[in-house]
């Protein structure tokens, strides 16, 4: 029977890193739609004060879709000034913990290219795509029981290492 691991609060700093962290390996397009996807997540009131806090970091404010369109949102994100601005803000590790969590995001590392490169994301990247960390497999060369390894069993190299 698997242990589920229990879930440990993360500190604001830490969802921070791991947005930073996110958002530097997953393409533009998987940004943008994990932006959208987040800010979707927000009530209307959430959404207001997300894009009014941006609003006093910014040298430009925002256009009023920002703050009630996701897209619009998440076309606003593009610009490095509101993402730095965004880890600033009272509200920006809401946004960021929605971003991490988003559904793009998720996919981009079940199934899309960020899937082929698991084996060198932290664990918390692990957990979010739902991926189980191998045990070390004690030199078998497959690791399902009862399947031969790459070459027949009647070879000297194959299948299970504790069989040589």
């Amino acid at each position: 029977m698997k242990r589920r691991r229990t879930q440990q609060a993360i500190t604001p700093d830490e969802q921070i890193a791991r947005y930073a962290y996110v958002l530097g390996t997953v393409p533009a397009s998987v940004a943008d739609k994990a932006y959208a996807a987040a800010f979707a997540r927000l009530s209307q009131a959430q959404r207001e004060d997300v894009v009014g806090q941006l609003s006093a970091e910014l040298p430009d404010a925002p256009d009023e879709a920002a703050s009630v369109d996701p897209d619009a949102f998440a076309q606003l994100m593009r610009d490095l000034l509101a993402r730095d601005a965004l880890v600033r803000i009272r509200d920006g590790v809401v946004v960021a913990a929605a971003f991490v969590g988003s559904p793009a995001v998720v996919a981009y590392f079940t199934t899309g290219a960020g899937s082929v490169t698991m084996d060198h994301q932290p664990p918390w990247i692990h957990q979010l795509a739902g991926h189980e960390t191998a045990p070390v497999d004690g030199g078998r060369t497959h690791h399902r029981h009862g399947v031969p390894g790459i070459l027949s069993r009647d070879h000297e190299n194959s299948g299970d290492s504790r069989d040589w």
